[in-house]
């Protein structure tokens, strides 16, 4: 077999780039790449620890800064929320009258669970209802674009007769 052309040691040891010599019997060069100014294809920042950043947990007092006067002012228009409200009422009010003949204090608790129950049971009915009308809008367009080609093909069919008829 032919012999190795290539001599280890001719590596570029005095180039002006950032090559350090190759360990003993390799044939590549190692560069050492640092993240700044000077290399031109760095991100800013890029070079900044990201998993040694201390991110803080959202505490109850942040999520209560997220809430406004006129979120309450207009709960009324939220769906589902009629429904909701007048079942934990209905609960409360039931609850409270087993609970005035056996005693206990459940009223508060039955009407947020039923308020909490009903405004769930009418968001699903909502979704229910909206993929059948999703479902009914998409064969109803299948339906237009079946009747249109189907025109099409008619108009066509008439054209052609009618161009026979007047040879």
């Amino acid at each position: 077999m032919a012999a190795d052309t290539r001599d280890s040691r001719s590596t570029k040891e005095s180039s002006e780039s950032s090559a350090t010599t190759a360990p003993a019997g390799k044939s590549f060069e190692t560069f050492n790449y640092s993240a700044t100014s000077e290399n031109k294809n760095s991100l800013p920042g890029a070079n900044a620890n990201v998993l040694a950043e201390k991110h803080t947990e959202p505490a109850i007092v942040d999520a209560l800064k997220t809430i406004k006067l006129e979120d309450f002012k207009e709960v009324h228009k939220k769906p589902c929320t009629r429904e909701g409200f007048l079942t934990g009422i209905g609960a409360a009010f039931a609850t409270g009258g087993v609970q005035a003949i056996l005693g206990g204090l459940w009223a508060v608790g039955a009407f947020a669970f039923g308020s909490f129950a009903m405004h769930e049971y009418c968001q699903r009915k909502r979704k229910i209802e909206k993929e059948g009308m999703q479902r009914v809008n998409a064969a109803l367009l299948e339906k237009k674009i079946k009747d249109e080609r189907n025109r099409e093909e008619t108009r066509k069919a008439r054209r052609k007769a009618k161009e026979e008829a007047n040879r």
